[in-house]
């Protein structure tokens, strides 16, 4: 049986095809390919309602991912319990990796790999989108700025940093951090718009969680 992400009496499933799966494994640092389908809330939680994407606090997310054989036995608990599960953060909006150490502890290994942080919607929402229609009611909409993969650009600002530029390039340093994380979270680092944002708020929510770590290993260095 799967633990649910995130339990709120809202939470319900919505009509769609099944979402496409990645080709590796969701689980943050796994090297093997996806080879099984997981749904995030399982036919328990939804007792009976569709299952495919499901609608949580005002949004639509598609309920399943792919994992390893591995990985996904650990998140089902058929062998011994439950050892990992995954977790929907609401405020980040974005689903993190937990494993247990103890009877009582889990820990956070992080974001599962290759989240958009945009998004993605049913199938009936999508074809009336790229028709033209407002995904939601049907009815025509005015032409919006759109990106590369059809939704509308997100309204940005400026956040500004300033960085050593002498024997130690402070920039490139940075550069190089961000589009290695980038890789790891499965985001492309060919497109840069917001991509510094989508890489730093999910490590600067992850080093918040673990603070006394993170100080711990301060204090050592």
């Amino acid at each position: 049986m799967t633990l649910a992400p995130f339990v709120d009496p809202s939470i319900h499933g919505i009509d769609g095809k099944p979402v496409a799966l990645a080709r590796m494994c969701v689980a943050p640092g796994c090297i093997s390919v996806a080879q099984q389908r997981h749904h995030l809330w399982p036919k328990s939680y939804l007792r009976g309602q569709p299952q495919e994407w499901v609608s949580v606090l005002g949004g639509v997310l598609a309920n399943s991912v792919g994992l390893c054989i591995r990985h996904h036995a650990e998140v089902t608990g058929t062998l011994g319990g439950h050892v990992s599960k995954i977790v929907f953060a609401p405020r980040l909006r974005i689903f993190e990796w937990w494993e247990r150490v103890d009877d009582r502890e889990w820990i956070s290994r992080g974001p599962l790999r290759g989240q958009a942080l945009v998004e993605p919607e049913p199938e009936a929402r999508r074809v009336r989108r790229e028709e033209g229609l407002c995904p939601t009611c049907g009815h025509v909409m005015r032409e919006k700025l759109k990106t590369e993969n059809g939704l509308p650009k997100r309204a940005a600002k400026t956040w500004s940093l300033l960085v050593p530029k002498d024997t130690e390039d402070g920039a490139e340093i940075l550069d190089v951090y961000v589009e290695d994380l980038a890789v790891l979270m499965g985001l492309n680092p060919q497109s840069p718009r917001l991509l510094r944002y989508h890489v730093l708020v999910p490590v600067l929510e992850w080093v918040n969680q673990k603070k006394s770590e993170f100080i711990a290993d301060w204090e050592e260095a």
